[in-house]
């Protein structure tokens, strides 16, 4: 299937605080002293996305959508009805003005984590309080992109599987057996506890 998508490039401006921490160790005759030396980082700077995808269908799960990113940009070609014989095509049930909150949530996520790899020599850094974020500009295109979809039902519930057209990455929810998930461990249980009963005996005696 040919799936909608609204493509976003935008430029961004994002400020965040984080919290670094560094322990120093000493070792007295009678204890162990950790003295935790803790920092207050600010970092702020600008970002620019460019095609940043956002399903436009309303029945396609967002996570899996985003599971089986990236897809290749480079071979976007003009639209043609004639790429889509043979195959189904959606139409989008999710304007573009609807998609722009999650377009920038994924924007946002990515620039505080770029932001948070800046904060560098200490052992822990975790962020402090809410990011502040602005989309200073955006611009949006349409595009239709291959997946592949597969749904299946087992014992009465469905699953659905669906792989990135381009490059065959698959995601999907598998069915669990629960007699053999339990089943594995026991033979695995069954198997081992003789060996390490043996290395035990020997090691004792």
């Amino acid at each position: 299937m040919y799936v909608p998508f609204w493509l976003f490039d935008a430029d961004v401006f994002a400020r965040a605080n984080f919290r670094a921490e560094n322990d120093v160790r000493r070792e007295t005759a009678d204890e162990i002293i950790t003295e935790t030396s803790v920092y207050q980082c600010e970092r702020a700077g600008s970002m620019h996305f460019v095609r940043i995808p956002v399903d436009g269908s309303e029945r396609m799960d967002d996570a899996y959508m985003d599971s089986i990113e990236p897809f290749d940009y480079a071979e976007l070609m003009p639209f043609s009805a004639a790429y889509l014989t043979g195959h189904l095509a959606d139409k989008y049930d999710v304007d573009a003005e609807a998609s722009i909150p999650r377009a920038d949530a994924r924007m946002r996520a990515t620039a505080v984590d770029a932001l948070q790899k800046t904060v560098k020599g200490y052992d822990r850094c975790s962020i402090e309080g809410d990011p502040s974020f602005l989309r200073e500009s955006a611009a949006i295109s349409y595009a239709m992109l291959p997946v592949w979809i597969l749904t299946t039902r087992y014992e009465g519930k469905p699953y659905t599987f669906m792989m990135n057209g381009q490059t065959g990455k698959f995601v999907g929810s598998l069915p669990v057996d629960k007699r053999k998930s339990w089943l594995y461990p026991a033979i695995a249980l069954a198997v081992f506890w003789p060996v390490l009963y043996f290395i035990v005996q020997y090691f004792m005696t």
